[in-house]
């Protein structure tokens, strides 16, 4: 069964609408609001999507108690929900997550409306990291572009004067075999981002890749995915270089 709050999700796409969440690329990648309209359609994402049902219901019930004006939202995937020093490492910044393991742009992008609603945040920051890992089912990274356009249109439609920080997805060794596609879909997320929009980029990789352009591994714990300390403590303090150069 389709929630229904995804109902609302899916008549932005329904046929005779004026727009859609976002605009057909260029042959560079990038998308821009001047160009003809393009659909995407999320049912084909909804059956995967909803086996999240209970953990966004779980977030979300917390929304009208947690958060604040001066909060920052951390929404995404496993990075995020992991980060059990997370509160320490982004002080003086004050954080609300609203991440689960596993979550890709194809889902977040029709859970995001339950995900963050009600609740307050002065800016948002989204990592997310699963849609490219070397399976079939893999997105393109110009589909990943269009799905996280609409994540950041969920967000901006809760907060309208919220910046957004879209964060790179790291170069982790455990998935450095698909680096290639990885680092074009970094760049189709760049590409989303620009001052005037009040969305920015967060680019990691510089900090992650020794001298050989290899993932360091002593960065990460032992999945070789998801980073340990030090690894967070290098994330960390490019988040809130991004905040503190970019907030109002």
């Amino acid at each position: 069964m389709i929630p229904c709050y995804f109902m609302g999700v899916l008549l932005l796409f329904a046929p005779g609408s004026i727009e859609t969440a976002f605009a057909q690329e260029k042959p560079t990648g990038k998308i821009t609001s001047t160009e003809r309209i393009a659909k995407l359609d999320l049912t084909k994402y909804a059956e995967d999507a909803a086996k999240w049902e209970p953990e966004v219901a779980k977030l979300s019930a917390g929304n009208a108690s947690q958060g604040g004006p001066e909060t920052i939202l951390c929404m995404g995937s496993s990075s995020f929900r992991l980060w059990d020093s997370i509160s320490d490492d982004m002080a003086p910044f004050s954080v609300v997550r609203r991440a689960y393991g596993g979550a890709k742009f194809c889902d977040l992008a029709i859970h995001a409306p339950k995900l963050i609603e009600g609740l307050q945040f002065r800016a948002a920051m989204i990592f997310v990291a699963n849609d490219i890992v070397g399976k079939e089912k893999d997105k393109s990274p110009e589909e990943v572009a269009r799905l996280a356009k609409i994540v950041i249109d969920a967000v901006r439609k809760e907060n309208p004067a919220a910046p957004v920080f879209l964060i790179a997805i790291t170069p982790c060794p455990s998935r450095f075999p698909t680096w290639p596609t990885i680092a074009m879909a970094n760049q189709s997320l760049e590409n989303l981002c620009s001052p005037e929009s009040k969305t920015y980029f967060v680019a990691t990789q510089s900090k992650y890749l020794d001298a050989k352009g290899e993932p360091m591994p002593e960065l990460f714990v032992k999945d070789m995915l998801h980073q340990n300390k030090d690894g967070y403590a290098i994330w960390s303090g490019l988040l809130k270089e991004a905040l503190n150069k970019n907030l109002p």
